[in-house]
């Protein structure tokens, strides 16, 4: 029979004093953003084909990598290091609690501590810090950006001032910022003034930028290719509730909220 808001794929099933309700397909008209996501046995399964399971350990708290390297933390401060095998490839680095971020660059790997930076710099300030090739950089809480110069503490060049700034990203020499309205900008090489607009959807969640490309997920799980223009230049090739996060290198990867980890093949 028809179901109450006349789509078909509903069935009622009569059982001794309970009446079950099942259904089967979710047409896209009734969903938010009008994309039907395909049926899978759970929500971490992958919701568009070309991505490889890597790893599934609820402890995983984030993954970064760079170039060909693929490295995660898990809630204890373990790091891990992908060495090639789905799910049993991977080998300890470090296992230090006081680990709270991981980023990679070039052929280095840096840790974070809850106590802020080590050596190069401690500012009470810093929120983040990334890193591409030799450059490294670090972002404060009141949105300042800074570009490491080369000598420990003093040399830290001042790139951006913007209070909308939440979060920054690096590839190779590009570097990229967040605002909390949604706007992605690309530095174009002036300090302060020199920031091109890339898009500007509040839905967006955070961005990840690599030698695979530049992509946004989005906070309903959609995953976004940047392929130019700015602003319509957006290819959608994911669109999963459970992804809750992003990577680039080489490859593209995903992290789901049961610590599923996924790469593009695409």
């Amino acid at each position: 029979m028809a179901s109450p808001n006349g789509y078909l794929p509903w069935t009622i099933k009569l059982l001794p004093l309970v009446a079950s309700i099942l259904c089967y397909a979710l047409p896209g008209p009734i969903l938010e953003d009008s994309i039907a996501v395909r049926g899978s046995k759970d929500i971490s399964s992958r919701a568009f084909d070309n991505w490889q399971l890597l790893d599934n350990n609820p402890a995983t708290i984030s993954a970064v990598v760079a170039g060909s390297n693929l490295y995660q933390l898990h809630k204890t401060g373990l790091i891990w290091k992908y060495t090639g095998t789905p799910l049993t490839g991977w080998q300890e680095l470090d296992n230090n609690p006081a680990t709270k971020k991981v980023v990679a660059g070039g052929g280095n790997l840096y840790q974070l501590h809850n106590n802020g930076w080590q050596e190069l710099d401690n500012n009470a300030a810093t929120k983040k810090i990334v890193a591409s090739g030799n450059n490294l950089y670090q972002l404060h809480k009141t949105g300042l950006i800074w570009k490491y110069t080369g000598t420990p503490f003093t040399g830290w060049q001042n790139l951006d001032t913007n209070s909308a700034t939440v979060d920054i990203f690096a590839s190779g020499n590009d570097l990229y910022q967040l605002h909390n309205t949604g706007l992605i900008w690309k530095y174009t090489g002036v300090p302060v003034t020199g920031w091109q607009n890339l898009d500007n959807n509040p839905a967006t969640k955070t961005i990840a930028a690599g030698a695979a490309g530049l992509f946004q997920i989005h906070k309903n799980g959609n995953i976004w290719k940047y392929v130019g223009p700015p602003l319509t230049g957006w290819q959608q090739i994911d669109g999963n509730a459970a992804s809750t996060g992003i990577l680039a290198g080489n490859s593209l990867y995903q992290l789901h909220t049961t610590g599923f980890l996924w790469r593009y093949t695409g």
